[in-house]
């Protein structure tokens, strides 16, 4: 990996094709490096070549030869890597087997080891360490392509940012894409994530996310990730009249519903896998009952109801069918292991124990419970007829989680459970659709996971 200054010859032969640089000395290359595959290109300020073996990246079946093509080199370093048409690539890295193509500008104007997440006014800040900290990176294998502007980012390997994102002061971890005019700024963004048209900022995502389709994410600590942020979804009122000074921090496996709003200061951390329907204003609150549906109630000054357990009796082929595709994203099998974990069975007994203490010794049950009455429950109500059916969810999640942690494997009754999920939709389905179980067939590699888990 010795580093020496160009050759006479070597320089002949980049300027015979096209290339200029305000200082060819300043410029180190890798002992074998030659001067193929670098055309038409400008080289400014201290720049390292390690050479380019013609090797191919390919981008939506148009396969690219690593070189420099069309572009400006700025203060940067540049391994095998495919560089077309930058307008400027300036104190950043392109690693190997990274393609960046048809790009404005990819720069780097300050400290990378620091990132603001949580209030936007800057209270809480992300520490991470790299070897290049002042300097934008491409990771190996990453792919940067049709954006304008990438300011300060550290993009992972194979990861990927395209189609007019635009991505500031933030961290893209490893497989995950940033698309379609999504915008990230001063965010971490986990593994194996998915962003497109979203907005989202001063937040810590982890991994397995997808945030999608015009929706809003601010100030959010969400470092469980495997969550869903539905379309029009405003995930983002962390302003009070006065400063943005608060923020939310989703559960687990949580999904905000289409056009719904969550009004800050929010607590779900201990009500993981909870879903917020569609349309749905969110009062500012702290939940602790997992597996919930909050939808909008029909009671005057409580907005909301709140059905605890929901998720996981009505809707568990929603939840399985996540983790499935959790490990096929992943390349993994770990993830029903956090499903059934001590954490997640921890916040369903205490849930379930609060509910049963609550009733016991009551000779008159009301007729809903508020969440001034039922600490743990947020800005919502509880219907008392639902009650009896959330225990028995949370006892069903109990006896799946005992049988998974001594066989390894999910409890038959699961997959029928799932069955009767999918059969509601299909007689659903159907009474709308003639064609519907044409264009709706059996999830067979669905399926199969779920025998052999």
């Amino acid at each position: 990996m010795t580093k020496r200054p160009l050759m006479q010859k070597e320089i002949d032969e980049l300027v015979a094709a096209g290339n200029t640089c305000d200082n060819w000395n300043n410029i180190r290359v890798l002992q074998d490096f030659v001067p193929q595959n670098i055309k038409n290109s400008k080289f400014t300020g201290k720049i390292k070549l390690h050479g380019f073996s013609g090797k191919t990246c390919t981008y939506k079946g148009v396969e690219f030869t690593t070189g420099i093509f069309n572009s400006w080199i700025n203060e940067s370093v540049i391994e095998d890597a495919c560089i077309y048409d930058v307008k400027l690539f300036s104190n950043s890295v392109a690693c190997e087997g990274s393609l960046i193509f048809n790009v404005g500008s990819i720069i780097c104007d300050k400290e990378m080891s620091q990132i603001k997440v949580g209030t936007e006014s800057g209270h809480r800040v992300l520490k991470r360490m790299f070897s290049e900290q002042q300097r934008s990176v491409i990771g190996r294998g990453a792919k940067v392509c049709n954006v304008n502007a990438l300011e300060n980012l550290h993009l992972g390997d194979f990861a990927s940012i395209e189609n007019g994102a635009i991505v500031q002061d933030s961290i893209i971890e490893n497989n995950s894409v940033v698309m379609d005019n999504a915008i990230v700024k001063s965010s971490f963004i986990g593994a194996f994530s998915h962003i497109g048209e979203a907005e989202i900022s001063n937040s810590l995502l982890g991994p397995l996310m997808q945030v999608h389709h015009h929706s809003l994410l601010i100030s959010a600590l969400w470092a469980e990730g495997r969550g869903n942020v539905g379309y029009g979804a405003n995930v983002g009122s962390n302003h009070t009249g006065r400063m943005p000074d608060q923020e939310i921090t989703p559960g687990l496996g949580q999904f905000f519903g289409l056009g719904c709003s969550i009004k800050f200061p929010a607590n779900f951390t201990e009500a993981p896998f909870t879903m917020i329907a569609t349309g749905v204003i969110c009062e500012p609150q702290r939940l602790k009952f997992p597996f919930s549906l909050i939808k909008k109630g029909e009671l005057a000054g409580v907005k909301n109801e709140i059905i605890p357990g929901w998720v996981y009796s009505k809707n568990i082929y929603g939840v399985l069918r996540s983790i499935y595709k959790w490990d096929k994203r992943s390349g993994t099998s770990n993830n029903l292991n956090l499903f059934f974990s001590k954490t997640i069975t921890d916040s369903v007994i205490n849930a379930c124990n609060a509910l049963k203490e609550f009733f016991l010794d009551k000779s008159e049950l009301p007729l809903v419970i508020t969440g001034e009455e039922l600490p743990g429950i947020g800005s919502n109500y509880i219907r008392a007829e639902n009650v009896e059916k959330i225990i028995e969810a949370y006892e069903i999640y109990i006896e799946d989680y005992n049988f998974y942690r001594k066989n390894k494997k999910l409890r038959p009754c699961i997959i029928s459970r799932i069955e009767e999920n999918l059969k509601r939709d299909e007689i659903r389905g159907q009474k709308i659709f003639d064609d519907y179980m044409d264009f709706h067939p059996k999830n067979t590699d669905f399926f199969e996971w779920l025998e052999n888990n």
